[in-house]
């Protein structure tokens, strides 16, 4: 179809008579509903008036859809408006649901508060955001009477506090190594080591794994390796020793993220991200305090075994008989950690 045999535009005055017929108004009632008089229904429906910009958001409200803009009117109230649309779209908005207008309006003046707040914010701010992109993509499906639920797992969340490491990173994981394992797991390792790498600005990386059998280690133990030759400090933890150990992740004294995890299933349920102060400081001396009664216990510190020989004499774990070794290490350490506690 060519441009000149496209319909024209419905005039204002009829799209405003159809739609008063199609909602079963009278102008009477209609007018009784904007606030003006009848006759002005009238006269805007048969063309001989047109309904300011007041006029035509009240007529929207009631009507249940967006006016278009009378493109000749030149008042200031319509010159300067460009955000006119999105005032007709709000207002037929509160016309369907005004519950659902409320619930947009209050999102929306959270998210206004939030980009003014402090920047040490931003990450907060930007892993709110995702969350409501997340829901949006299901939101539009609902029409189609089948939505896809992703799994909503957060580790982009992590990986937008831990890219903030400028000085330090401190991180306990209580869980099975299986919930850090696979792709996903993969992301988070493969940010931590770029950062370890780093010359400028140097990070300090401490992991601490609290670990029930040596044996869990085997599917990560590439991962242990990899840490050990980036200069990251990995402390394998007995779960006995640990009880109360809480798996989180502590950025440069400024970002807490703590996870809650369902053991039965191996997976996180839940992780609370924080800039407060006090909530950092508090993570900060758990970790402090487990470390060094780890460090002085039964734990294995698996970059101090790595930096001695016969492993120190091999680049890649592959290298050779190098496995077998590492493995040996790790269990020679573990079991010596074992007679330890018992003494």
């Amino acid at each position: 179809m060519t441009h000149s045999e496209h319909p024209p535009p419905e005039h204002i005055g009829d799209l405003i008579r159809r739609l008063r017929r199609e909602r079963g108004y009278t102008q009477t009632a209609l007018a009784a509903r904007v606030g003006c008089s009848r006759s002005l229904v009238q006269q805007i429906e048969n063309g001989s008036r047109m309904p300011t910009l007041s006029l035509r958001e009240r007529l929207s409200l009631v009507l249940g859809q967006e006016l278009p803009p009378i493109r000749f009117d030149t008042t200031p109230s319509a010159a300067d408006g460009p955000f006119y649309d999105l005032r007709m779209r709000f207002n037929v908005l509160l016309g369907k649901d005004p519950g659902l207008a409320e619930r947009a309006l209050r999102i929306a003046l959270g998210l206004a508060d939030a980009a003014g707040a402090d920047p040490d914010l931003t990450p907060l701010q930007a892993i709110a955001l995702r969350q409501l992109e997340r829901a949006e993509e299901l939101i539009v499906q609902i029409p189609s009477r089948s939505v896809t639920v992703w799994e909503w797992n957060t580790v982009t969340d992590w990986l937008t506090i831990l890219d903030r490491a400028t000085r330090s990173i401190r991180a306990i994981h209580t869980a099975s190594l299986g919930t850090i394992s696979g792709d996903i797991g993969d992301d988070y390792h493969a940010a931590i080591l770029r950062l370890a790498e780093r010359a400028r600005p140097r990070v300090t990386v401490r992991r601490l794994y609290v670990l029930d059998e040596i044996s869990e280690v085997w599917p990560y133990e590439d991962k242990l390796w990899k840490q050990a030759r980036c200069g990251i400090e990995s402390l394998l933890v007995r779960r006995e020793a640990a009880r109360n150990a809480q798996s989180m992740l502590v950025v440069d004294d400024r970002y807490v993220a703590v996870g809650e995890y369902d053991y039965s299933r191996q997976s996180r349920v839940a992780t609370r991200f924080s800039g407060l102060p006090q909530d950092v400081a508090f993570a900060v001396r758990r970790f402090e305090r487990l470390y060094e009664l780890s460090r002085a216990g039964s734990a294995v510190p698996v970059d101090e075994l790595v930096a001695h020989p016969p492993l120190a004499e091999f680049e890649d774990l592959d290298d050779g008989n190098c496995r077998a070794l590492f493995r040996g290490a790790l269990e020679q350490r573990w079991n010596a950690g074992r007679e330890h506690r018992r003494r």
